[in-house]
């Protein structure tokens, strides 16, 4: 899989003078999660923009996300989150 190995989870940030570690996806993104992710393949249909997800929180490789239609919570690993950015799925 790929950024399996030694990954990084966090990146140092200077913000209002204090270092701060900014996560790769930080909380508060806007994410349209599919469901037909394939973890070394990528999507295999057009993406469907319907329900809208926002990252709440990270628990280690798990992301908290709730669902801005209906107010469902649920936990996403990180490389679910990171193929859909480099798709272009977030806000």
């Amino acid at each position: 899989m790929l950024r399996q190995y030694r990954s990084q989870r966090f990146r140092w940030q200077t913000i209002h003078g204090r270092k701060v570690r900014v996560g790769t996806i930080p909380i508060g993104t806007i994410a349209y999660i599919q469901d037909n992710i394939r973890p070394l393949s990528g999507l295999r249909s057009p993406p469907i923009c319907r329900n809208p997800w926002l990252v709440e929180a990270w628990r280690g490789h798990l992301a908290t996300v709730r669902s801005l239609c209906d107010g469902r919570r649920q936990e996403v690993a990180d490389w679910y989150l990171l193929v859909c950015e480099d798709l272009g799925l977030t806000k």
